[in-house]
């Protein structure tokens, strides 16, 4: 019997700087031309923050609708856009590029990322044995989650759920539960290396402590990623248990890999799925199996 395609989602940027790796795309053309590669190589969606010419994360709802008219001039593929984390302070400023994409006229996108709960993403030194900061709090109340989750559906976008930890994951239930996040569920398990200490680590026990707690009871396809760290081992993991995978050099550089192209690493991972006896999806394949209608 067949198994269930594999969906790639690219990670192309985050607030990734250019040192060590230097493909970090930065510009709307630049982002556009990352999402047609790695279409190419066999993503089907891509996640993408808005960025200045000089890196510096950008709020700019003109920016952001610029960006996503650019990749569906290029490419198929679905798109994914931050609410900004830590970058954004104010709820309705966090959604506000997102409202203004869902506009008559202007090119939106197909999810808009959604974490569901709250965590430290501050980074230990432990050679220094020392916190590199120690003031990165991700807030996200309950009540802004479903603020959030409201102004995207409004919006005629879809929530990507994003949980860094098994309570973010009974969120989850709960959301699905009282219809705040229709069915099919895109949801992305985070884990965390380099230091930061606020989500799973990236090996299988970390992937099964979230398994174990995956809801049953809905529709749900989920996906991993890791923040700082080698995803390899983690995607292995999820390429068995039916997961997909989420890599990107907005995460980590992949120093050990020569510093790859997000369209390099893409073409890895499916080459692992495929591997693994995992067809990639297509972008068609992806879009139902996400429940994306138009």
């Amino acid at each position: 019997m067949a198994r269930k395609k594999l969906i790639i989602t690219a990670r192309i940027n985050e607030y990734m700087p250019r040192q060590p790796n230097p493909h970090v795309p930065f510009t709307p053309d630049e982002i556009a031309e990352t999402a047609a590669a790695c279409r190419a190589a066999g993503a089907s969606l891509i996640h993408f923050h808005a960025r200045n010419p000089d890196g510096s994360p950008s709020h700019d709802p003109a920016v952001y609708a610029e960006i996503v008219a650019k990749i569906r001039a290029r490419t198929d593929v679905l798109i994914d856009s931050t609410l900004g984390q830590i970058t954004v302070k104010e709820d309705a400023a966090r959604v506000a590029h997102i409202e203004h994409m869902g506009g008559a006229g202007t090119p939106k996108p197909d999810f808009a990322a959604l974490d569901t709960g709250s965590t430290n993403i501050d980074a230990y030194d432990f050679a220094a044995h020392r916190f590199v900061t120690t003031n990165k709090v991700y807030r996200n109340a309950t009540e802004t989650c479903l603020f959030l989750a409201r102004k995207i559906r409004e919006s005629g976008v879809k929530p990507h759920l994003s949980v860094w930890a098994v309570p973010f994951l009974r969120t989850v239930d709960a959301f699905l539960d009282m219809g705040a996040v229709e069915q099919p569920a895109y949801v992305q398990l985070v884990l965390t290396e380099g230091g930061i200490l606020g989500g799973h680590p990236a090996t299988v026990k970390g992937v099964e402590a979230y398994l174990d707690f995956m809801p049953t009871r809905h529709r749900i396809e989920w996906t991993v990623c890791c923040k700082e760290g080698n995803l390899f081992s983690a995607a292995a993991v999820a390429i068995e248990r039916d997961g997909h995978v989420a890599p990107g050099i907005g995460d980590y550089p992949y120093p050990e890999l020569g510093c790859p192209s997000n369209e390099a690493l893409v073409a890895r991972m499916a080459e692992l799925g495929r591997a693994m006896g995992r067809e990639v999806a297509t972008t068609d394949e992806a879009r139902a199996m996400l429940g994306i209608t138009r």
